[in-house]
């Protein structure tokens, strides 16, 4: 009995979930253990003097985040049709919190990185994706999707964010 369970152990997929999302005109997905929340964005209160990447403060269960817009901070295209309401990822990992902006939640995905084959990214060759090549563990495909997997530390150490902590 204690063989066949040491099998069944080895042999079970460990899945982790993320959150799936649209991100300008790509599916990105982010992992679930750097999310502290998502819903619908509330009202942004715009600040002077702030890059056009942070599109000023939301107020979410009693804190006051930045609003980062990823797609103006890596100048991605978007030429979905903006609606009234996006969506938004509170993003956490150690000190570093912050609300992503994104256009909507689209669901979960799980992703078993031993089994799920990452494609390569090859963002520096598509200019519009170059900025976001520092972020990216790879490309995920599954049924005519393709699906941009974040980094969540890649994330939360970058550069670009970091600055304007």
């Amino acid at each position: 009995m204690a063989l066949l369970k040491e099998q069944s152990t080895r042999n079970m997929r460990k899945r982790t979930p993320h959150i799936a999302f649209i991100l300008g005109d790509h599916e990105m997905a982010l992992p679930i253990d750097g999310i502290q929340e998502v819903g619908d964005l509330p009202s942004v209160t715009p600040l002077p003097h702030l890059p056009l990447w942070i599109k000023g403060i939301v107020q979410i269960r009693g804190e006051i985040l930045s609003a980062i817009d990823l797609v103006t901070l890596f100048e991605m295209k978007d030429t979905r049709r903006v609606s009234t309401q996006q969506s938004f990822i509170y993003f956490k990992q150690q000190e570093l919190k912050f609300c992503l902006v994104v256009n909507r939640i689209i669901g979960v995905v799980n992703i078993d990185e031993k089994r799920d084959r990452l494609n390569e990214h090859n963002l520096h060759s598509d200019g519009e994706m170059i900025g976001l090549a520092e972020l990216m563990k790879g490309i995920l495909s599954v049924n005519n999707r393709n699906i941009y997997i974040i980094d969540s530390d890649r994330l939360g150490r970058s550069s670009r964010i970091m600055q304007w902590r």
